[in-house]
């Protein structure tokens, strides 16, 4: 295997500078903070539902453990 490498390192004669390009013409930050702001808009209702879910769960095991109901 290392028979294969000549001059140190096989990655030294690459070179991504077009690959670089092409990524930073092709997306913008705009774009980037749209998608951010996106997901966390889209993840805002489950994390309200699992503190929800967190709070019915002790509200049940508060009934069953101590024969009342407490909001």
């Amino acid at each position: 295997m290392e028979g294969n490498v000549v001059g140190g390192s096989a990655m030294a004669g690459l070179d991504f500078s077009p690959v670089i390009t092409a990524l930073t013409t092709a997306v913008t930050p705009a774009q980037i903070i749209s998608l951010v702001t996106q997901i966390i808009a889209f993840g805002i209702p489950f994390v309200f539902m699992w503190f929800g879910i967190r709070k019915l769960v002790k509200i049940f095991r508060s009934a069953v453990m101590g024969g009342r109901i407490t909001v």
